[in-house]
């Protein structure tokens, strides 16, 4: 690993109105993204189910947790930094002021996560005749679902740490070490919080900073190495894809991670893990799940965790010493979860910040988050929120439906007419299979059991069609978020596609039978439901998008790669805050980042 060579600001220009880009790039290389509605992801919500198991017993998997008082994090952070000065606060160790790298949702396709780490570790300089430049923040924090499905010590590794190594060897040796903080999301959590801990607890065998006769370095960067695919490849990486084996070998591989835990439990052996996860250049310092760091006079920097569920009382009582302590009235809250999610509030959010003692209205609170793979800043009171969770994972397309006056964000990325654009196209990107083949298995099964009933008589067949209908308009009503405060417009969506994907097998036995005599089998029949099916249910979640019910799990189905982006935070001496926000359309196709959004708070 050669030192690191000297290379001039990346140019930050603003985004402008633009329109954005038709045609999106990609990722050619494995682990390719996630498919949602495919097997990989079935496995991981298989181990959700566990977690929450876990989460609503007597076990909690935090009890190796030990927080650092503010003081000792303040500590462990300059000594990193090779702070020399003294004082209460950050700043005033380093005598200066702090910049802060934030992303969220990150590891998923590995081309676009090495994207993300460009965007990351580039310097940018301000193209608005300021001669500003943004340097490499101090810290680099990581907002939540560190990778997907869930956030295993080899998720991570594939996802996450090997494309970010890549990069990052490529810079060559840092000229300083930096520091490294975490929050866990849901996905965290689903693997109990094992590969979190490998990766952001502190490590106190890695006090040194890279050198390049540094053994366990040279072992990191080989298992990263890989060149930057060809053309050619990522032709053949896009054959791989559309023949649906990266689904089959993801499958294959958490199935084996699976029955690998089952069988050391059985036999009483250790399932064999990286024993730490780290990034070049970046040293973890925390020793718990949540904390706290006294950034600059009167501001602090939070870092919290809800769990699956909600902060516990060992958290509550944390925040709420200090917060009771009077040491500072202003913070920056580092969150998994939004407080208002597409301009409504959110409950998980909003309980994480009553938890703490505190309301965005009344208590000055610069709150960032992630878990909506979007952009969006906006006023709440003396507070503001951004919620910027671009780091890797498939876009969420932000709000299509009107908002009540006064409610509509300072900014988002992307835009509503982009967002309109994308929503459109779910229907037909789930019939093409592009987030998976499950929804046209389960289609396939529900008309051949149909159609065999009616084998058995035509009240047994109407009967079972009955049953299909009910059960597809009942789950489809649970997949509303906002079934509680909109049950008649929730009830009414899932009562026209429940019924209709019961009938459409009937509708298309008529049909066959009326003018295309000579194929009128049912395995045909079958065929037909087999795409007919999905068209159905992505109509249905179009129609949740378009009416405001429900806004995320029909972009689930686009896995869309675009509009990657992070935050990059300076806190002053006098407590105030800037921010930027840079990101790209087009995460993987030609183009420089740019300017998306840029707030003081």
């Amino acid at each position: 690993m050669t030192k690191k060579t000297a290379a001039g600001p990346l140019p930050l220009f603003p985004r402008g109105d633009e329109p954005a880009p038709i045609a999106f790039t990609r990722g050619a290389r494995e682990p390719y993204g996630i498919r949602w509605f495919g097997s990989t992801a079935l496995l991981g919500h298989v181990r959700h189910l566990s977690a929450e198991s876990l989460a609503s017993g007597e076990r909690d998997t935090r009890d190796w947790m030990r927080p650092q008082p503010p003081a000792d994090l303040l500590r462990e952070v300059a000594r990193v930094l090779e702070a020399p000065e003294t004082g209460d606060t950050l700043v005033e160790r380093l005598g200066r002021e702090v910049w802060i790298d934030f992303v969220a949702d990150t590891g998923d396709d590995s081309d676009v996560s090495s994207a993300v780490a460009r965007m990351v570790s580039a310097e940018y300089a301000l193209q608005d005749g300021s001669g500003r430049v943004l340097p490499r923040g101090d810290l680099l924090i990581f907002g939540g679902d560190t990778a997907y499905p869930l956030s295993s010590a080899s998720e991570i590794a594939r996802r996450l740490m090997n494309p970010w190594n890549r990069v990052l060897r490529r810079k060559g040796l840092p000229d300083r070490a930096r520091v490294l903080l975490g929050i866990p999301g849901n996905h965290d959590w689903y693997d109990g919080l094992d590969g979190f801990a490998r990766m952001f607890r502190q490590n106190p065998m890695r006090e040194r900073a890279d050198r390049s006769d540094d053994a366990e370095l040279q072992e990191q960067i080989r298992q990263a190495e890989s060149e930057d695919p060809e053309e050619s490849s990522r032709a053949i990486g896009r054959i791989y894809q559309q023949l649906h084996l990266d689904e089959l070998a993801g499958s294959i591989g958490l199935a084996e991670q699976a029955m690998a835990e089952a069988l050391a439990m059985l036999t009483g052996r250790k399932v064999k893990r990286a024993s730490r996860l780290w990034l070049i250049g970046y040293r973890a310092v925390q020793e718990a799940s949540y904390w706290l760091l006294p950034l600059a006079p009167n501001l602090d920097l939070w870092g919290v965790d809800r769990q699956l569920r909600t902060l516990d009382f060992r958290q509550r009582l944390f925040f709420n010493d200090r917060r009771t302590s009077g040491a500072a009235s202003r913070r920056i809250m580092v969150s998994p979860d939004p407080a208002i999610a597409m301009g409504e509030p959110n409950r998980p959010g909003e309980e994480i910040v009553a938890a703490c003692g505190l309301s965005l209205k009344s208590d000055p609170t610069c709150y960032v988050t992630g878990d909506s793979h979007h952009y969006e800043r906006r006023a709440v009171g003396p507070s503001m929120q951004v919620i910027a969770g671009g780091g890797g994972a498939f876009v969420h397309g932000t709000r299509v439906h009107p908002y009540r006056r006064g409610k509509e964000p300072a900014c988002a990325f992307p835009d509503a007419k982009t967002s309109r654009l994308l929503a459109a196209s779910v229907p037909l990107q789930l019939v093409l299979g592009t987030a998976g083949l499950l929804p046209h298995l389960l289609c396939a099964c529900l008309a051949a059991a149909q159609l065999a009933a009616f084998r058995g008589g035509p009240w047994l067949g109407w009967l079972t069609t009955g049953l299909v209908a009910a059960a597809s308009a009942f789950f489809m009503f649970q997949a509303v978020v906002e079934r509680r405060h909109r049950a008649k417009a929730a009830l009414a969506v899932a009562l026209a596609h429940g019924p209709a994907l019961a009938l459409a097998p009937i509708g298309v036995a008529w049909l066959l039978a009326r003018f295309m005599p000579a194929v009128a089998f049912n395995f045909v029949n079958v065929a037909i439901m087999a795409l007919l099916g999905p068209l159905i249910i992505g109509h249905f979640l179009l129609t949740l998008v378009v009416t405001g019910l429900e806004h995320h799990q029909a972009y689930a189905v686009l896995g869309h790669p675009g509009f990657k982006h992070f935050v990059r935070l300076c806190a002053h001496p006098d407590g105030r805050v800037e921010g930027w926000t840079i990101g790209k359309e087009d995460t993987l196709g030609k183009g420089l980042p740019r300017l998306i959004d840029r707030f003081e708070w």
